[in-house]
C-alpha cells in the first residue's frame, strides 16, 4: 500500500514532497537542479499540533483620481509633441499600451502567483505555494497527517501499566490530552485505571495538600 504523500512543483522554488513514514513525517524540498536544502523527518511525538495558514490577501489599493488625471494630462502633451514627427504618435500609445499591461502583469504575479500557504507544525513551518486547485488536497493531506499523528501517539503511550511509575505515566497522559489526542472522558478513564482513584485532585487536611495515596 502507497504511504499517503502530498508533492508540488513550483518553477522558481523547486519541488516539496511531504511523505507519511512509520515514525515521521518525511519531508524533501529540493532546488530547480534537484538538490536538496531540506530533507528531514519530523518525528509524530513533535508534529502536534498541525495545521494550515493561507496567506491573506492584500486589498487592492487603486491610486487617487487625481494621478490618473495627472497621467493622462502627460500622455496626452506627449501624443501631441511627438504627432508632429511621422508614425511616432502609434508607437508611443503601443509603448504606453504595453507598459500598463506589464503593471498589470507585475500585479497580478505578486497578489496571486506569489502567494503562499504554511503547513504549521511544532517543529517546522514548511511555506508552499498556494494553488486553488491544489487546496482540497492539501487539505486532505493535512486532516491524514493529523489522524495518523494521533493514532501513533495513542498506539504508543496511551496504554497504563497500574504496576509501573504512575507519575511518569499520568504526565503521559495529560501531554497526550493537552494535544487533543484524548478526551477529558479518556483522560479520566485511563487515570482512574492507573490510580484507582476517580478523582486526581490532592487530598487535603487542615489545610494542607497531602501527597496522592494512589492504589497500586
Amino acid at each position: 500500500m502507497t504511504a499517503p504523500q502530498f508533492a508540488q512543483t513550483h518553477l522558481l522554488r523547486g519541488s516539496t514532497l511531504l511523505l507519511f513514514r512509520q515514525h515521521g513525517l518525511y519531508v524533501s524540498q529540493r532546488r530547480r537542479n534537484g538538490t536538496a536544502w531540506l530533507e528531514t523527518e519530523i518525528p509524530y511525538e513533535e508534529l502536534l499540533p498541525v495545521g494550515l495558514e493561507y496567506q491573506t490577501a492584500a486589498p487592492l489599493r487603486i491610486p487617487p483620481a487625481g494621478m490618473w488625471v495627472a497621467i493622462w494630462v502627460i500622455l496626452q502633451g506627449l501624443s501631441r509633441l511627438l504627432s508632429k514627427q511621422a508614425g511616432l504618435s502609434t508607437e508611443l500609445w503601443v509603448a504606453c499600451g504595453g507598459f500598463l499591461l506589464g503593471l498589470l502583469g507585475v500585479y497580478v504575479a505578486r497578489r496571486y502567483w506569489g502567494r503562499t500557504v504554511t503547513l504549521a507544525t511544532n517543529r517546522i513551518r514548511l511555506s508552499l505555494h498556494d494553488r486553488p486547485g491544489q487546496h482540497d488536497a492539501l487539505a486532505t493531506f493535512t486532516d491524514a497527517l493529523r489522524l495518523r499523528a494521533h493514532a501513533y501517539l495513542r498506539e504508543e503511550y496511551a496504554q497504563v501499566n497500574p504496576l509501573g511509575p504512575i507519575e511518569l505515566q499520568l504526565h503521559r497522559l495529560h501531554w497526550l490530552h493537552n494535544l487533543n489526542v484524548l478526551s477529558e472522558q479518556e483522560l479520566r478513564i485511563l487515570s482512574t485505571r492507573l490510580t484507582g482513584r476517580l478523582s486526581l485532585e490532592p487530598v487535603k487536611l487542615m489545610g494542607q495538600d497531602l501527597e496522592t495515596p494512589y492504589l497500586n
